[in-house]
């Protein structure tokens, strides 16, 4: 593992970052290192209900490190009608090639399918956000609850419900296909619809950033290259390329027809990526996936 994790602390401060806001960083006192710690820039306005401090909820009733935590309120449930967001971002360019994790400790109180904790990130300085939530541009997203993952009135994926036991959260994605991107800020929002059942939102402790060579999980080791799965598919294709320790990215993916037209492209994507094709008839199809390093062709069956 390089030694460069410390450099993250250089590149958060933004121009995106308006007058009002303040810059929280190391919320969680003595016992987070300083050399990961994420810069928070949070929205100081009244209608913004995330606070730094220690929780003094029922749910929420102590900090995972002490003292402080990031949560909706330290003391009151949340309100009605609301939107509430922070944002932090990372600079990808201050790291080599790899996997970035963001990690944290958080818990839930929410109304489960209408109040819910939306987690987006933006790689064009936030102009256009994405959620990450089934997003085949996140590498991994794992550590909590399937229950606690719903889709909201309004369509978007969110953390519901309620999980009063700490979880550690992980948020990963791929540093090559980050490095052709000049920043990715992250915005974790909470909304709230009209009705008030006293819940008392979303808490988050030990929010760190962490760079690895290898994934921060135990992954089973590919021998092939590159494989695609499911096949035959009624839709998705998912797209695995083995791990390498240097700049690795798929530079462009086509499916073609058996009368050698190419009827659907991607561009540039991380090396796990998945893509939909549910939107064409079913028949055999030829995949040509083309990365820095090499290209291989898959012959796929979509079918329903």
């Amino acid at each position: 593992m390089k030694t460069k994790i410390i450099t993250v602390l250089i590149g958060l401060v933004f121009p995106f970052i308006t007058q009002g806001q303040s810059y929280n960083q190391y919320f969680d006192g003595a016992d987070t290192s300083a050399s990961n710690s994420i810069f928070i820039h949070l929205d100081t306005s009244a209608n913004n209900v995330w606070q730094i401090g220690p929780p003094q909820k029922v749910v929420f009733d102590s900090a995972a490190t002490k003292p402080n935590v990031i949560v909706t309120d330290t003391s009151n449930s949340y309100p009605t009608n609301n939107t509430s967001s922070f944002v932090f971002g990372i600079d990808p360019q201050l790291f080599g090639f790899g996997v970035l994790a963001i990690q944290w400790k958080q818990k839930l109180d929410m109304d489960k399918g209408t109040d819910g904790g939306i987690i987006e990130f933006s790689s064009d300085t936030g102009s256009t956000w994405e959620n990450v939530f089934n997003n085949p541009y996140v590498y991994n997203f794992n550590g909590f609850d399937s229950t606690n993952q719903d889709t909201l009135k309004n369509g978007e994926y969110a953390f519901t419900g309620t999980d009063s036991s700490w979880k550690d959260i992980w948020l990963c994605f791929d540093l090559s296909w980050l490095s052709l991107n000049d920043s990715l800020i992250f915005r974790f929002t909470m909304k709230s619809d009209s009705i008030d059942n006293q819940k008392e939102g979303w808490l988050i402790d030990n929010l760190i950033a962490h760079f690895s060579i290898v994934h921060t999980i135990a992954e089973i080791e590919q021998k092939k290259y590159m494989k695609i799965s499911p096949n035959p598919t009624s839709n998705r294709i998912y797209i695995n390329t083995k791990k390498q320790e240097d700049f690795h990215i798929i530079e462009r993916i086509e499916l073609i027809d058996v009368k050698g037209d190419i009827i659907q492209e991607w561009g540039v994507s991380p090396t796990k990526f998945y893509i939909d094709i549910g939107d064409h008839p079913n028949a055999i199809y030829f995949l040509r996936i083309k990365t820095n390093k090499k290209y291989e062709t898959f012959k796929v069956l979509l079918e329903r």
